[in-house]
């Protein structure tokens, strides 16, 4: 490129080289015109800018240094020289402004710095000397981008990081930003070191903000936020060299600070259903309630979370059973600012290790530092169909131990659990969860292996890898136990309702080995894909096998046949703004070949943007299937979605969608309807 550019000079000059006279009187003629304009638009300017005077003080060739952190790129700082009453007197000026209503907007911001300052009209004659220009935010922002993670990430990781400020979860807040401050140079460097500061402020580790914000001052001291980092630093300061004596607390300074957010929604679902020579019949009709509320409360040193979330399903064809209602997280949990350390009590989730999900009792956290925290749980685990009550036939202890991301990319968690029923070992388990993720790739492994048993309960593995020219490449791969091996399976398929029934009559090597024989192996693969086809398509398309082995026949259970390898086949190709702008529409072609049928369906759906918050969705598939013993069946579903957000806070949905299936099976032909719809809202608090 440089050696291009000197060629392309050379050239030009050597072509003017032969006209030189011509070209000097047109330069001189320029040149004259130059100073006639600059001499005009300077006469101009100069008569009609305005500035302001921040400090004054009689005398010549003062020594003035003005802070530099005046938060207004592109201006500068210059020396005035004026007379009052026959003496010389100095200005510290700051200029330039286009008009006196500019000026004295910017002169209310920096009345912090230069409290005494005021707005005048620039003198044209007045003699100026220039200090120094506030640099151009496009030079203080221009970072190069180092990162080794992906502009998605990076969002994802800048936008749960100021959701946790915003809720005050100030732990989870600073392992997100922890991340991105060790991510490299990126977008967001800095501010994610200034909000890392204040959440480590805010939590009452006022050494680590004070090392934060002074890495921040040093590192951009002349970002738009410094100011902000300097009277923060500045104030924990003040605070840290205050008087050492005891003060009493006023009120104010003893009162909690109480947030609660959380949603409420209510869904109907009904479904009527046709067939033919027959009247139609209502197959289901109820009403779902979700609530979920989450509050939180700050104290002088403790943080308090109060969460109950719960869903009710009301059945208007059962009569007999007609309410459900069920605890999906309650607990309470209370935290010490300062070091991290939590407790929790009551039904509450786990999102580490591969089986436990949720269970009633406690847990208990320490946090070493803001990247390593240790665990410990134990209660009883719960059911997905577990409605308000404690499962005591089974209960469970253990641990886990969570680290923040290390080597750049790594990110690492340790998991042991010790499970029993009925009195009996029901498994114990250990394993560990990998996370790497880099600009280009995000991959995570996880084993679940079962120290009872010898054997891997699960063994996981995906990858997500951003290829050249807008290709991505995926893979997960899922081996498993079906169902999770566990003591408790080997009543699979007995008449006894417990363990400790069924140690009356086998010993505990037979109901170990019962156990085995009714647990199965499974395995699932996929391989996927897309691929960039210009700015309005995109090719998605992935392959998937799955497989599930026999059991034997054992304790008077027959045995259970094995799947044989299903194969599942999914094409898509994606379009964007196709009849209107941000409009979405996708034409799909899948194919499943199983045990028991094939099916080929194509789908066609589309989402619309009528307005900026109503959307609607019509979507069509087609399914042709050929079942075991010579039936086929072909079916079409028509589906139509809309959705309406009022002021970000409810959302209404809306859902009606028709079903005709006509099945041929060798000796008749039979048609079935179904008509189904779904309505509710969800609000947000």
């Amino acid at each position: 490129m440089v050696e291009k550019h000197q060629t392309i000079n050379h050239k030009y000059l050597k072509n003017n080289m032969l006209r030189l006279n011509y070209i000097n009187s047109i330069i001189y003629t320029l040149l004259l015109q130059w100073l006639f304009i600059t001499t005009t638009v300077e006469a101009a300017t100069a008569s009609s800018t305005y500035s302001i005077v921040l400090a004054s003080s009689p005398g010549q060739n003062l020594k003035w240094v003005p802070k530099k952190n005046i938060p207004f790129p592109g201006l500068s700082f210059y020396v005035s020289k004026v007379n009052i009453k026959s003496k010389p007197w100095e200005r510290l000026q700051l200029g330039f402004f286009n008009n006196r209503k500019q000026a004295i907007a910017a002169q209310s911001k920096i009345k912090a710095f230069y409290p005494g300052s005021w707005v005048i009209k620039t003198p044209p004659k007045a003699e100026k000397s220039i200090i120094f220009t506030v640099p151009s935010q496009a030079k203080l922002t221009s970072i190069k981008n180092t990162s080794s993670l992906s502009d998605k990430q990076l969002n994802n990781l800048m936008r749960r990081a100021k959701t946790d400020l915003r809720y005050k979860n100030y732990s989870s807040a600073i392992r997100y930003l922890n991340a991105l401050v060790s991510a490299g140079t990126h977008k967001y460097s800095i501010s994610a070191l200034e909000l890392l500061g204040l959440a480590r402020q805010r939590k009452g580790q006022k050494t680590h903000a004070v090392t934060l914000y002074t890495k921040y001052l040093k590192l951009y001291p002349d970002s738009e936020g410094s100011d902000r980092v300097r009277q923060r630093l500045a104030g924990l300061l003040t605070a840290a060299s205050g008087p050492k004596k005891k003060i009493r607390l006023t009120t104010t300074q003893d009162l909690d600070e109480v947030t609660t957010y959380g949603s409420f929604s209510q869904f109907y679902r009904s479904n009527q259903a046709e067939t033919d020579n027959t009247d139609s019949i209502k197959t289901l009709s109820q009403l779902i309630t979700f609530a979920d509320v989450t509050t939180l409360q700050r104290s002088g040193k403790y943080d308090h979370r109060y969460q109950f979330t719960a869903d009710h399903i009301y059945d208007f064809i059962n009569d007999k059973d007609n309410s459900e209602f069920r605890f999906v997280e309650t607990y309470y949990e209370l935290s010490y600012r300062k070091t991290g350390t939590s407790g929790k009590i009551g039904r509450q989730s786990l999102r580490i290790g591969g089986l436990l999900n949720r269970f009633d009792g406690i847990s208990a956290g320490y946090q070493f530092n803001p990247d390593m925290r240790l665990n410990i749980l134990g209660g009883y685990p719960v059911e997905i169909d577990n409605k308000t009550s404690i499962n005591e036939n089974r209960t469970f202890y253990g641990l886990t131990f969570e680290t923040g991301t290390f080597l750049n990319n790594w990110n690492m968690n340790l998991f042991y659990f010790d499970q029993e029923f009925n009195g009996f070992d029901d498994r114990t388990s250990t394993g560990t969860e990998i996370y790497y993720r880099d600009k280009t790739k995000s991959l995570f492994g996880m084993i679940d292996y079962d120290l009872l048993y010898d054997e891997i309960n699960i063994l996981q593995f995906n990858a997500n890898i951003l290829l050249d020219q807008g290709r991505t490449a995926y893979m997960n791969a899922f081996m498993r136990k079906a169902p999770i091996l566990s003591t408790s399976n080997a009543l699979i398929g007995r008449q006894e309702i417990s363990l400790e029934e069924l140690g009356n009559t086998l010993n505990i090597e037979q109901i170990y080995q019962l156990a085995e024989d009714r647990t199965a192996d499974s395995q699932t693969i996929t391989l996927g894909g897309s691929q960039r086809m210009n700015s309005t398509y995109q090719a998605n398309a992935d392959l998937t096998f799955s497989r599930v082995e026999e059991t034997i026949a054992s304790g008077g259970v027959p045995a259970t046949p094995g799947t044989g390898t299903d194969y599942f086949v999914s094409t898509q190709i994606v379009g964007n703004s196709l009849l209107i702008a941000r409009d979405t529409g996708v034409l799909g072609l899948r194919y499943s070949n199983t045990q028991f049928s094939n099916t080929t369906s194509l789908i066609a759906n589309t989402r619309f943007p009528i307005t900026r918050n109503w959307r609607i969705n019509p979507r069509l598939q087609y399914d042709i299937r050929s079942l075991t013993g010579g039936r086929s069946q072909n079916k079409l579903r028509a589906i139509f979605r809309t959705d309406y957000n009022y002021l970000n806070k409810a959302r209404f949905d809306f859902e009606i969608g028709y079903d005709k299936t006509d099945e041929d099976n060798s000796s008749e032909s039979l048609g079935s309807n179904n008509l189904f719809f779904t309505l509710g809202y969800r609000w947000n608090f």
